[in-house]
């Protein structure tokens, strides 16, 4: 008798807080939960709690003819919600980090077309000086962060008639973003670059929910965030870093750009082909960390890549490095930039 008692007050408090969360989230009107007869409880299971529990935003299509999509909603940390569903209906569920850092969503609202996707970024000197097989690519800013979880049901969540059991809706959000990491060694003049970015061909940006994995359309990564130092070891310049996709496209054509500026402001760059290098990396990603280090590893031959970045000549009354150069003030200084970079219009 108490256990029932005890079920009943839980389905009560469920109630009162799905009814709260539904008609009080910072959502559109029109996404308002279609509330059902019968209580679910939402469950989101990371497999590290401590370091992976956050906010997660549902979104439930109804495969039921006459009953609504239940629309979306959000299950706060750390992961456990109760909800209403209508009693014999069948729901397509799908549960997503929507404030990843630079990742977008079109069509939220329609099951089949809904998609998560990197924005669209058009890079001056990319698309005046790069010249690569696959440079008809659209440009997309990669991710800054290296995690997106989710996890789309392909399948439908059926809700039982006249069940006096718990019914539980399970989700296991995974990372879907795919690291990779890369290496250019022998940079010559490494201590004269003032900056350096990079983009690779060949990458998913687009990731449809219904199918639950990327889309077939080919786009090239651009990234920043690179890093220069020296190998006193080896004692040579080097490039590295990492960025982040939801994955190459097979048949891959991967082609691995660096872009560099000077302290004098001079443009540098270089493309090389890694997609045998990818293809390695998708294969067995431990074996080829193991071997190289780096998803990406690169030796640059200065005669046919990066060409040995020049110094500055302080004594060169035209160069922006002279103390006396005007606006100076004294200090040494770099000017100039990468030039005009224009985000695309989010669609």
């Amino acid at each position: 008798m108490m256990n029932k008692l005890f079920y009943n007050l839980l389905l009560l408090i469920g109630a009162v807080v799905s009814l709260v969360s539904c008609t009080h989230k910072e959502l559109s009107e029109d996404d308002l939960c279609d509330l059902g007869d019968f209580p679910i409880k939402v469950v989101v299971e990371w497999d590290d709690p401590a370091t992976q529990a956050r906010s997660m935003r549902i979104n439930l299509f109804s495969q039921t003819e006459g009953v609504n999509d239940y629309g979306r909603d959000e299950v706060p940390p750390p992961g456990v919600k109760y909800i209403y569903l209508h009693s014999g209906a069948s729901y397509r569920p799908y549960c997503y980090d929507y404030n990843a850092s630079n990742i977008y969503f079109r069509n939220e609202q329609d099951m089949v077309t809904f998609e998560a996707y990197f924005a669209g970024l058009s890079r001056a000197t990319y698309e005046k000086y790069v010249s690569v097989p696959t440079k008809g690519e659209s440009t997309v800013n990669a991710p800054d962060g290296g995690e997106f979880y989710m996890h789309a049901w392909t399948g439908n969540f059926d809700v039982k008639v006249n069940s006096q059991e718990e019914q539980i809706l399970p989700f296991q959000p995974k990372n879907i973003l795919r690291q990779f990491t890369y290496r250019v060694n022998r940079i010559g003049g490494w201590e004269n670059i003032k900056d350096a970015r990079g983009a690779c061909s060949g990458m998913a940006a687009i990731y449809l929910f219904y199918t639950n994995e990327p889309t077939d359309l080919r786009s090239t990564m651009l990234f920043g965030n690179v890093k220069v130092g020296y190998d006193s070891e080896n004692e040579y310049g080097y490039l590295e870093g990492e960025f982040y996709t939801f994955g190459p496209k097979e048949p891959y054509e991967n082609w691995f750009t660096m872009e560099l500026y000077s302290k004098k402001n001079t443009y540098y760059t270089a493309s090389w082909n890694v997609s045998d290098q990818v293809q390695e990396s998708m294969d067995d990603r431990p074996a080829k960390l193991a071997r190289d280090g780096y998803d990406i590893l690169i030796d640059n031959n200065p005669d046919d890549g990066i060409p040995d970045v020049d110094p500055t000549d302080p004594t060169d009354p035209t160069d922006p490095s002279n103390p006396e150069y005007p606006g100076n003030g004294g200090f040494i200084i770099g000017v100039g930039d990468w030039g005009d970079e224009v985000i695309i219009e989010l669609k």
